[in-house]
């Protein structure tokens, strides 16, 4: 993936490919020279899309030739030139194309973070669930129980996992209901500089990447939510220590 652009939540991308034998006519094909990879490369400038910073992995190369913020070479580049046009549908590259289109598209509506509609207290209230009945099926504290009932913190995974049965729900709509998340926590964890610590998490719990994201989301919401007002947390510093403490833990197990 070659990045063109970087704006707050998004990178504007468009696919690279060693396979240099399969290119549309908006194929930029780059010599050997034009990379720190030593290998010539193929741009697919027509499938360009804006893709969620969470998708990102770590930087392998670094391109010689200039682009601009759509992927095309500015007027100084050179060392490029344009492949041909794929002759029929049926043409090799045509399904190559295909595949890294469909690449694409999955990566463009990517997302770890549960979709929150802010339903919750609704649908709490009407299982007739009040602070009793939380405390008693979460094993929460009683102030935990108001927050809850008052859709001022989220359930957890768990949580939602231990309320889910008792509302007659699936687990995700049961999460689908919870209050909004704070955008600036879920950027904060969807950065690529991130990255590491969520693979060291995941590895360390036994689970996926997007469960030790929404792991450490949740685990930093939580605390938040008891020590200040969430819309005023310094969610950097905040996330710094989540992963200071949980993966020191880890290692010294």
């Amino acid at each position: 993936m070659a990045v063109t652009a970087v704006d707050a939540t998004t990178v504007f991308a468009l696919p690279v490919s060693l396979e240099t034998r399969f290119h549309d006519s908006q194929t930029l094909l780059l010599p050997a020279s034009a990379s720190t990879l030593n290998q010539p490369l193929a741009l697919w400038c027509g499938l360009a899309s804006r893709l969620p910073w969470c998708v990102l992995d770590r930087q392998v190369s670094q391109l010689s030739v200039p682009l601009d913020a759509e992927g095309s070479p500015t007027p100084t580049a050179t060392e490029y030139r344009y492949g041909s046009p794929i002759p029929s549908a049926a043409a090799q590259a045509s399904e190559f194309r295909a595949v890294l289109a469909d690449t694409m598209d999955v990566l463009t509506l990517a997302h770890w973070a549960p979709q929150g509609s802010g339903d919750l207290a609704v649908l709490l209230k009407q299982r007739g669930l009040g602070p009793a009945g939380l405390i008693q099926h979460l094993g929460i504290e009683p102030p935990r129980a108001l927050a809850l009932l008052r859709a001022r913190t989220p359930l957890t995974p768990r949580e939602a996992s231990l309320l889910a049965p008792v509302l007659g729900l699936p687990l995700d709509d049961v999460l689908a209901a919870n209050p909004p998340l704070p955008d600036d926590l879920v950027h904060e964890l969807s950065r690529p500089a991130r990255r590491g610590q969520i693979r060291r998490l995941a590895q360390l719990t036994n689970t996926t990447e997007d469960d030790a994201r929404q792991q450490a989301l949740f685990a930093t919401l939580a605390l938040a939510a008891r020590q200040e007002r969430p819309a005023e947390a310094d969610w950097p510093a905040r996330v710094d220590r989540f992963f200071d403490v949980h993966l020191s833990q880890g290692g010294q197990q």
